[in-house]
């Protein structure tokens, strides 16, 4: 018999609150989620209020016998982040707090065994290997039977397990989404809840529908798929904006984390699948990690995914045309801002990526990680992740991005230990951005960054006051520091970033 000894409990309740959806749907949400990471193309989740239990079974790769030992450990996880998007029999752990036992069955070649698992007090979760059920029918796989301590649980509710997949996992529910994910589930995925398909949710008459490519870099390399919707009528709540999703998983949704507004929120929703995004997931795959390494790698897949969605809106009429770019006599003060700008980009190299890059700097050299689907090359000149693929017409002439770090992608450890990567050459350009006008009342903020122009709000009562007052150059100023403080990395503090920003800026000549 094994046992784990901890403040179990306790940690189990830190995990779970660290979810922003109720235990029961995290985990259902979980349990889909490590079935996937097995390659899985079927899995089917069976609740029965008369036996008070959950089943979840699937026919993926299964668990080695080491695999399944670390499986009881609570804080262990047996997956390298960026291969998949569940963490170690997680939603199991989670089960643990709510069920009388569980019961986890896996086959892997020639390894076929059980558990029973509980949580007998707030520091003891003894397991024992029990006979397999036979639950396993397929020739490799695993199956989780949960046994409720209550009939009152909504993970015995047939309904609510099938919203919870049309919800979290859409995109494996849609026909075309479903196509590009071959390439992380080549066999496809097929969900059953107590033996009935579960379908994409129906959806309202559109009056707009719209399918398009995610790219990136010089080459135009296609990284993800997305679709953007208008409805003829308004939308529930939980149905507005447009949602991330990475390996079929949706991450987020709405419009603040892509920094758009439309006109029409209520009547617009879309979702954008991007997997190589399951980098750097947190561990509750319910946002992005925040270091400054997966800023970057974020911030310049959104910017992507920004630049397509604005496209669209705009030929929808949702997006205010009436737009300036800044006047000729305010360049002086964007040189200035940059110029701050540049003391404070090598602690926030994730602002590099964010913004524009223009002006090339010194030569550099450095591994990059392969694309998906592509053979290492030769060495090249003037690669994307390192030149940029931004020019323009904006003001000033950019800063110099600080430290050794090259902006975009940090190649990411394999299972064998070693990194499939392409060394290339170019320049470092400097990091930059473009300040415009926009009039748009609807909207509360002093300003917002869309591509890489921060748009100042001419209609915010703020902007009023400063004309008034003659302190336009200062209200720009502040608002610029605004936006980029609301970008840097989760441990440091926005307040002193703008602080900062603004001393940096009045101490210049």
């Amino acid at each position: 018999m094994g046992e784990t000894r901890v403040e179990l409990r306790h940690l189990l309740e830190d995990l779970r609150d660290a979810y922003p959806t109720r235990p029961e749907e995290a985990i259902v949400t979980e349990l889909v989620a490590n079935s996937l990471d097995s390659k899985a193309s079927e899995i089917r989740l069976l609740a029965s209020r008369e036996a008070k239990t959950l089943l979840a079974v699937d026919n993926g790769s299964g668990m080695s016998k080491e695999n399944f030992e670390a499986y009881h450990d609570i804080a262990a996880s047996t997956k390298s982040r960026g291969e998949g998007i569940g963490f170690a029999g997680l939603g199991v752990k989670l089960s643990l707090l709510v069920a009388r036992s569980v019961v986890t069955e896996t086959k892997k070649g020639p390894f076929h065994a059980a558990t029973e698992w509980r949580l007998q007090d707030a520091k003891r979760a003894p397991w024992e290997w029990i006979t397999p059920p036979g639950i396993v029918s397929a020739a490799s796989g695993t199956a989780v039977l949960i046994q409720l301590k209550g009939v009152d649980s909504l993970l015995l509710d047939p309904s609510f397990i099938e919203k919870v997949i049309q919800h979290h996992y859409f995109p494996l529910l849609d026909d075309e989404f479903s196509k590009f994910l071959r390439q992380v589930y080549p066999r496809g995925v097929s969900f059953f809840v107590n033996n009935r398909l579960v379908q994409a949710p129906a959806t309202l008459e559109t009056a707009y529908s719209e399918l398009f490519v995610i790219q990136i870099g010089r080459r135009r390399t296609v990284v993800g798929i997305g679709m953007l919707r208008k409805s003829s009528r308004e939308l529930p709540e939980d149905e507005r904006g447009i949602a991330v999703s990475t390996f079929g998983k949706v991450i987020k949704r709405g419009w603040d984390w892509l920094g758009l507004q439309p006109r029409n929120p209520e009547y617009l929703s879309g979702i954008v699948e991007v997997p190589r995004l399951s980098r750097i997931l947190t561990t509750n795959k319910a946002d992005f990690l925040k270091d400054a390494t997966s800023l970057q790698q974020y911030y310049r897949y959104r910017k992507a995914i920004q630049e397509e969605i604005v496209s669209h809106l705009r030929e929808m009429g949702e997006l205010s045309e009436r737009r300036e770019r800044s006047q000729e006599d305010l360049k002086p003060l964007a040189r200035e801002l940059e110029r701050a700008l540049d003391q404070m980009i090598a602690e926030f190299p994730e602002l590099s990526v964010l913004l524009g890059q223009r002006q090339k700097g010194e030569p550099v050299e450095g591994p990059l990680p392969v694309d998906y689907g592509q053979e290492a090359a030769s060495p090249e000149d003037g690669v994307g992740i390192m030149t940029g693929t931004k020019g323009g017409d904006g003001i000033g002439g950019g800063v110099e991005v600080g430290g050794g770090d090259l902006p975009g992608e940090a190649p990411v450890p394999r299972e064998n230990g070693k990194e499939s990567v392409v060394l290339h050459r170019g320049h470092r350009k400097r990091a930059g951005f473009m300040i415009g006008f926009d009039d748009d009342p609807a909207r509360l903020e002093l300003a917002w960054l869309s591509g890489t122009t921060i748009w100042i709000n001419r209609q915010h009562p703020a902007f009023q006051k400063a004309l008034d007052l003659r302190a336009q150059s200062y209200h720009i100023a502040v608002a610029v520091a605004w936006v980029l403080a609301a970008h840097i990395r989760k441990e440091k503090s926005p307040m002193e970033f703008v602080n900062r920003f603004l001393g940096f800026w009045a101490r210049l000549p």
